[in-house]
């Protein structure tokens, strides 16, 4: 009976240093992916960098309908081109917009419905339209050029 005790007392004491064994090596291997993702972090500035200068965008679903949107030459902008982009702009490009525009589009964490967001936009248009003009002119541009990438 004494002998089954110590065989059982070791196997125990051997398993509990083979996991600590274990975690230990986890735990370094996770600290080397993580040195490996700093080192490289540089690297990965530099893709978003030709990302953007290539004009695509990750992740975003090519815009279909495209508005023409026109300026005068007297710098007075054409909003009635801009209220259509605005309708027919989607989901994720409008979200885009409200945020540079300084918009929230999320309200005590839940995100704000579409139409509300684009009647916030609508109103800034009215209210500062060459900076939403400037925004919705750059969320355009990287819809086409994605477009005719494709």
């Amino acid at each position: 009976m004494e002998n089954t005790q110590i065989v059982l007392n070791v196997l125990i004491i051997g398993l509990i240093f083979a996991l600590a064994i274990l975690m230990f090596f986890d735990f370094c291997a996770g600290l080397i992916n993580l040195w490996c993702y700093k080192s490289n972090e540089s690297n990965f500035l530099s893709f978003n960098s030709n990302t953007e200068t290539n004009g695509t965008l990750p992740n975003l679903k090519p815009l279909t309908k495209v508005a023409n949107i026109n300026t005068t030459q007297d710098n007075s902008i054409d909003t009635d081109s801009f209220e259509q982009l605005i309708r027919n702009l989607p989901q994720s490009r409008i979200r885009t917009a409200a945020r540079r525009l300084g918009i929230g589009d999320k309200i005590n964490g839940k995100y704000q419905k579409l139409a509300v967001l684009r009647t916030q936009i609508q109103t800034k248009l009215k209210t500062q339209p060459q900076q939403v003009a400037r925004i919705l002119n750059e969320i355009a541009n990287t819809s086409t050029s994605k477009v005719a990438a494709n």
